[in-house]
């Protein structure tokens, strides 16, 4: 544990030292310990893919899978916005982003299949999508199930720190110490039955 508690979050592969003082500073995360035990507030279920035209009243939190269709920039200056049509073959769903426009639209095409997540809404009469998760079919089968929604600053999602961003963090740091000390006493944790921490964390 003192190990985790020493390691500078710097040297984590894909934080580098901007990342580690935006953290810090966000945060207070500054070692390996620190984000291990930034616990989630919620968890999501992401599990199931669902088809646009079943989407209906308040929707959580979910996976649609298809295609981008359009890219347009509206607005100008700081009002400016890039909205995509998204397409999955049972309807389309307008996908809205207010910041990163440059990065995003780079970084995504039309015709190649994406996984969404996201929140649906209704505005103007018709369902769209704002700053959804964007994954490749490949990568989003490593994140079904349950993840953790973790506590973020604006800042941070600003600077494209999202939930993802730390689960990844977390594994990386799981696999760097494979060896995590327990807490509590062996006699408590087998009366218990009480998983390993390794495994709880």
């Amino acid at each position: 544990m003192n190990r985790l508690r020493n390691t500078d979050i710097k040297y984590l592969k894909g934080v580098g030292p901007k990342r580690a003082e935006l953290l810090n500073k966000q945060l207070e995360i500054k070692s390996y310990y620190d984000m291990l035990y930034h616990f989630p507030t919620n968890y999501v279920d992401r599990s199931s893919v669902y088809t646009i035209n079943s989407l209906n009243g308040d929707m959580p939190s979910i996976q649609l899978k298809g295609r981008f269709v359009t890219f347009n920039t509206q607005g100008e200056g700081a009002k400016s916005r890039l909205v995509a049509l998204f397409s999955d073959g049972t309807g389309t769903i307008e996908v809205v982003w207010f910041k990163r426009i440059k990065q995003i639209r780079e970084a995504y095409n039309i015709g190649n299949e994406y996984v969404l997540f996201g929140k649906p809404t209704i505005f103007n009469g018709r369902w769209n999508m704002v700053h959804p998760e964007i994954d490749t079919t490949t990568s989003a089968a490593s994140m079904q199930g349950l993840r953790g929604v973790y506590p973020l600053t604006e800042t941070l999602r600003n600077k494209g720190i999202t939930s993802r961003t730390l689960f990844a963090y977390i594994q990386g740091i799981l696999s760097a110490a494979p060896n995590i000390s327990e807490t509590l006493p062996q006699s408590l944790i087998t009366r218990l039955n009480l998983m390993p921490l390794r495994e709880a964390l």
